[in-house]
């Protein structure tokens, strides 16, 4: 028995130029329409290790371990605080703060900043141990901060302008300048610092920094000021209790 032949089916599936297409259309829709969750959970305040032994002061308060917690990198935020310098413990000089601080990375400096009567707390995070070093060094996750009065963190950020001024760049990097003579953050043109303090931890200054983009930390105008207490952490793994770096 002869069978007619079939006649041309017709398709019933989307060719690839159409799937493209609807593939595209959806896509830019999702992007326009996705609602946007924003966590706006404030993070869990730094915890500190407290021993008799290593008395702590300026980041005893519950909002400068706050602040701390909201700028750090997220992979540090759940970390507590260890005293590993202070003035009040080891004496005041870089000699002592280097020789405390030398074998730890991810560190966070806190200083008392002293203008007349008026007094600050500010400071810096440091990606990279404190040592003597003849070339400045560190990283664009170094930060500067003033966590009281009026807190604020001034991130590092990269010359986006696609001017090559060599100069203008070796300045916006220098990240961490640890000498003898004295330790700083951040550099400008003028020959300043984001934050600069002098060997015998006596006296200190802040400018604005290429880079850091950063307002004087004691304050607007407040250039120079007195130094009272300076204490510096490394930071300890929660989980387990391991030190970072």
């Amino acid at each position: 028995k002869m069978y007619p032949k079939a006649g041309k089916v017709a398709k019933l599936y989307p060719n690839r130029k159409m799937l493209r297409r609807a593939l595209k259309y959806h896509e830019t829709w999702a992007v326009e329409n996705m609602p946007i969750y924003v966590d706006e959970t404030p993070p869990k305040p730094l915890g500190y290790i407290l021993s008799d032994d290593k008395p702590i002061k300026l980041a005893k308060p519950t909002i400068v371990r706050s602040n701390l917690a909201k700028w750090l990198p997220v992979s540090l935020k759940t970390t507590k605080l260890d005293l590993i310098y202070s003035t009040e413990i080891h004496g005041r000089s870089l000699a002592s703060f280097y020789n405390q601080c030398n074998r730890y990375k991810n560190t966070i400096l806190l200083i008392e900043a002293i203008v007349g009567n008026v007094t600050a707390t500010i400071g810096m995070f440091a990606s990279h141990a404190w040592n003597v070093n003849p070339a400045s060094y560190g990283d664009g996750e170094c930060f500067l901060f003033r966590v009281d009065p009026d807190p604020k963190c001034f991130n590092w950020t990269p010359d986006f302008s696609g001017i090559d001024n060599f100069e203008s760049q070796a300045i916006r990097e220098q990240y961490m300048v640890a000498k003898s003579e004295f330790l700083a953050m951040g550099a400008n043109a003028e020959g300043t610092n984001g934050i600069r303090l002098d060997q015998d931890l006596i006296n200190g200054e802040s400018y604005s920094a290429l880079g850091f983009d950063n307002e004087p930390l004691p304050g607007h105008d407040q250039n120079k000021f007195d130094i009272g207490v300076v204490e510096a952490y490394r930071l300890i793994r929660e989980v387990d209790g391991k030190v970072i770096g």
